[in-house]
């Protein structure tokens, strides 16, 4: 087990080794264009997703840095953000952003975001801050944390701490802002708290040469044009301009250098610098630095600084699309309710929870919060008003005292509304303490909340980068965010992280493929494997030979690409109180689980429940009312149904199913429990019953066949049943076995069982997953 205590979004663990690592593998390093070029184009015949005029901001991974946050100024001028090295990495003149990946174009490849257009300015990749006499370029980070996005004012602030080794952080606010009316002008105002040190600030690094050092304003003369920049505001600010020869090597992400290594590029040549130099002060200070590309040395100020006011979002409130409705579903005992969901949005639900207002808060693929009100009421009279968007594919949502969390690829993040407008506009940093290379498969999915009100997190180890923190893992993230731990690892496609039991101990799905057989269901414990060798900080053998077992394995045919669950804590969702709720996304149908603690650990049985969903089932969600509430989608992801994504809600009918309740292992075979009474005489003929087990193979190939005690493949061992005996109430019966072994996987087949009135059961087989014996 790993654990760092940090402020949020800082590695504080292997110092010494961190001190070079973090800029190199953590926050990865990109080569950035020093001169205007054009760079980046998607070279795809169809036009590019972007993001719609009025969007404030977006976050998403680009070749010059993972966690960008991009700005736009008008539609034709834009600002990328590093918030790892907290500087503006690039300007640009020409479109928006080109997202791509899976939920906006609908492909796996590629998913560097990219733009197209000049690039006006960018900045090499150096944390630009520092403390002292003069300028000190360090890979020293700890204490200097992206703190988080406020758009309160109708442009888009960015805040974080900068920390020197002595002293407390200063708190800067830097918002850009369209400088006039110039499409190759900008102006990037900075709020700074108290510093009781000098601070340093690199504005601008550039191939070519100094072409001016008035004490105001200065200029670059580059290879084809002049970068002008200037300062206004507070007092005593000092330019400091350099000249040097560079040679040096950085990285640039692409599409394979995040799997295979990162080609390497090289910076050589002349290089001015132009440094702010800004003495200490007592008090809050207010500056302005603009910065203007021209063919010669151009005014840089050329009007005072505005917003657009085009870029004021309005709320946006989405009513049920007509022509989307759809016949309720489901059976006689469950009931399934389809929303039609508005045309103008994609709901491809990656998260929900429920507000204190009893509206449902759902989170998308392609990174927007919407609620949903009037949820719980008729299904056509549901209306999404969009809450916030621009989110790096966030994978799930928790609302905790009416706040809402979501677990970005990048970070875990707070969204607030603090104006009262019904939208966000303040996207708090809780941490980010982990590595994020911009890679297709890093998800982070959650979060959880455990007994002790601690965040809880698992990422995707599938594809992940042995160089960068916590792939594979999950953490926990302390409730103020300040502390991380990492405490379990070895997941692969951990699609699904819920709170159950009294103990709200922590369960996650995972995903077969290379070195997992089947899709299972984890307890995640302290220090445990669980079985996928991909995880750096740790020491794990790229061939191991044993991991945690599973306190439930999901047969193939019910569950291929195990996603959510929820554990049923309310009664009027029929006779399953303290089971759980199991969704699987290509099969797009639920399963039911039940679970008990033997010799100390989780393991227990499955079923089928319930199907006829329109999308993948992916995110669940019991709501005040007692019922299920099922998002769904697909993009890149496949699933046997139609339709992109959906939003349907389970309700039970009141009619009590006839059906296995539990299944209790016991020291030589099962007690099962049933709904209803049983026909003793049918329950009772041990020729009613099958009996088998079989297994999966730990190796490294995608999935596993089912393996028999003696090792076939696609086989399973006949377990010889030498008694069936019924209760004196009907209601259970014990099933005396003979050869059973722990460590597999038992299939019960219940055959030609009927109730007192003759009903058949509604599903006639389990699987229980035996890992033990009881003792």
């Amino acid at each position: 087990m790993e654990s760092c205590s940090t402020s949020p979004g800082v590695f504080a663990f292997h110092e010494l080794k961190f001190r070079f690592f973090l800029p190199r593998a953590c926050a990865v390093l990109i080569a950035t264009s020093l001169i205007g070029i054009t760079f980046g184009a998607t070279g795809n015949a169809e036009p590019a997703k972007r993001d719609p005029a009025g969007q404030l901001f977006r976050r998403a991974p680009m070749a010059s840095a993972s966690r960008s946050i991009v700005i736009p100024l008008t539609t034709n001028l834009h600002v990328a953000f590093d918030a790892e090295l907290l500087r503006t990495h690039t300007v640009w003149n020409g479109p928006g952003l080109n997202l791509l990946g899976p939920p906006y174009a609908g492909k796996k490849t590629p998913f560097i975001c990219t733009f197209e257009g000049k690039t006006l300015w960018t900045t090499p990749p150096l944390f630009p801050w520092s403390f002292g006499k003069s300028f000190s370029s360090s890979t020293n980070l700890f204490g200097s944390v992206f703190r988080g996005i406020s758009t309160d004012n109708g442009n888009t602030t960015l805040t974080y701490d900068v920390a020197g080794n002595a002293g407390k952080p200063v708190r800067i606010r830097e918002t850009p802002v369209l400088n006039g009316v110039a499409e190759s002008a900008m102006v990037r105002r900075f709020e700074l708290a108290p510093s009781d040190q000098t601070l340093w600030f690199l504005v601008h690094a550039e191939m070519g040469s100094v072409a001016d050092k008035s004490k105001d304003s200065s200029a670059i003369q580059r290879t084809n044009d002049v970068l002008s920049f200037a300062v206004r505001g507070a007092p005593n600010l000092k330019w400091h301009l350099v000249e040097e020869e560079v040679d040096y090597e950085v990285e640039r992400i692409t599409e394979v250098g995040t799997v295979k290594g990162n080609p390497r590029d090289r910076i050589k040549g002349r290089q001015s610098r132009a440094y702010l130099e800004i003495p200490p002060h007592n008090e809050n200070i207010v500056f302005e630095i603009g910065s203007v590309v021209a063919k010669e040395k151009s005014p840089v100020f050329l009007s005072e600084t505005i917003k657009a006011p085009r870029l004021q979002i309005s709320p946006k409130t989405f009513a049920a699309d007509p022509s989307a409705r759809r016949p309720v579903g489901g059976d006689s005992l469950y009931r399934i309710e389809h929303f039609p969901l508005p045309k103008e949005i994609d709901l491809l639900v990656t998260g929900m929870d429920w507000l204190p207002d009893g509206n449902l808060a759902v989170c998308t693929w392609p990174g927007e919060i919407y609620f949903v009100e009037n949820a719980q009421g008729p299904v056509e009279k549901a209306r999404f008003r969009r809450f916030a968007r621009g989110l790096n594919e966030p994978m799930g949502l928790k609302v905790v005292d009416g706040k809402i969390y979501v677990a970005q690829k990048a970070e875990l993040t707070r969204v607030l509304d603090t104006d009262n407008n019904g939208e966000a506009d303040l996207f708090e940093t809780v941490n980010a303490g982990w590595g994020y290379s911009g890679n297709y498969d890093s998800f982070a999915f959650g979060p959880a909340l455990d007994k002790d009100g601690n965040f809880v997190i698992a990422f995707e180890g599938n594809m992940g980068r042995w160089d960068v923190p916590y792939p594979g893992w999950a953490i926990k993230v302390s409730p103020d965010g300040r502390k991380l731990d990492g405490f379990a690892h070895g997941l692969r496609a951990p699609n699904g992280i819920a709170a159950f039991g009294p103990d709200r101990d922590i369960f996650t799905s995972d995903n077969q493929g290379h070195w997992i057989g089947a899709c299972k269901l984890n307890h995640l414990q302290a220090g445990k494997f669980y079985g996928f060798p991909s995880s750096f900080p740790a020491a794990n053998d790229p061939s191991p030979k044993t991991f945690h077992p599973p306190a439930i394995w999901f047969p193939r045919k019910y569950s291929p690409s195990t996603t959510d669950m929820a554990e049923i804590t309310d009664a009027r969702f029929g006779p399953f109180v303290g089971q759980m709720m199991v969704g699987d996304f290509q099969n797009a149908l639920l399963m039911r689980v039940m679970l008990e603690k033997v010799n100390g650990e989780w393991q227990g049985a499955v079923w089928p429940f319930s199907k006829g969903f329109f999308s993948g089932v992916n995110r669940l969600s019991f709501g005040p009312d007692g019922k299920l509430y099922v998002g769904g989608c697909q993009r890149a992801w496949s699933s046997t149904v139609p339709q992109p994504y959906s939003l349907d809600r389970v309700s039970f009918t009141g009619k009590n199913p006839f059906e296995i309740r539990e299944v209790h292992a016991l020291t030589n075979g099962f007690e099962l429990e049933f709904t209803q009474v049983v026909d003793s005489n049918l329950a009772g003929n041990s020729d009613n019953y099958d009996v088998s087990q079989f297994t999966y193979l730990y190796h490294n190939r995608y999935g596993s066949p089912e393996m028999d005690h003696d090792g076939n493949e696609n086989s399973s061992t006949t377990i010889n049943l030498k008694a069936a005996v019924v209760s004196p109430d009907g209601k259970k019966v014990k099933l005396v076995l003979e050869g059973w072994r722990s460590g597999f996987v038992t299939t019960v087949r219940c055959l030609d069982l009927q109730n007192a009135e003759g009903d058949s059961l509604r599903n006639d087989t389990f699987y229980y997953t035996l890992n033990q014996i009881p003792k």
